[in-house]
């Protein structure tokens, strides 16, 4: 296992920005999508942003990197004011993506093709359920609906982290974890 960087740390902290600012540049878009079926549009926007927590957490594969970068995020969430209608309980549903994302990293390796695409849709329904637990109390095909667009957001989100990070990852030189091998020369 290698060791840490200042180099590892700010890629992180740029991508938890990144997924801030991306789902507040997203939400207006999407509210206005759901607004027709009365349901909140932040699930659907959450796949893009949590696109940038795996992206983190496949490149810079320190443990449990989505819990660290998750838990930044909701800190920054609170400070900033964007917690919306959850108040200081968006902070779960801020760390629940980011355990999930450090668990299916132990399940499946990062560097798997489903990974991106699996943990996008899982982390976004965990946030989307943890919201409505806390907040909106959806019920029956309002809930069903919601979920589904979470899931449908995840997917996209997850097959654009999938895209982006094995460039991302040839573009910074010294930000990637290398397995053993590859030091020495011989693998890859």
């Amino acid at each position: 296992m290698r060791k840490t960087t200042t180099r590892d740390l700010i890629f992180m902290a740029i991508c938890v920005a990144l997924s801030l600012v991306t789902k507040r540049l997203i939400s207006p878009l999407t509210n206005g999508l759901t607004d027709f079926f009365r349901i909140p549009g932040g699930s659907l926007a959450t796949g893009f942003s949590l696109l940038f927590l795996i992206i983190g957490k496949r490149i810079v594969s320190i443990p449990f990197a989505g819990t660290l970068m998750s838990i930044v995020q909701a800190m920054l969430a609170l400070a900033l004011g964007f917690s919306g209608a959850q108040g200081a309980m968006a902070v779960f549903s801020y760390v629940a993506p980011g355990l999930l994302i450090d668990g299916l990293a132990m399940t499946l390796k990062t560097r798997h093709p489903l990974y991106c695409f699996v943990t996008g849709i899982l982390a976004c329904v965990a946030s989307a359920f943890v919201s409505n637990l806390l907040a909106f109390h959806l019920t029956g095909i309002s809930l069903v609906l919601w979920l589904l667009l979470a899931a449908l957001s995840g997917a996209m989100g997850g097959f654009i982290a999938h895209l982006i990070s094995p460039r991302l990852a040839k573009a910074i030189p010294g930000i990637a974890s290398k397995p053993a091998d590859a030091a020495s020369g011989k693998g890859e």
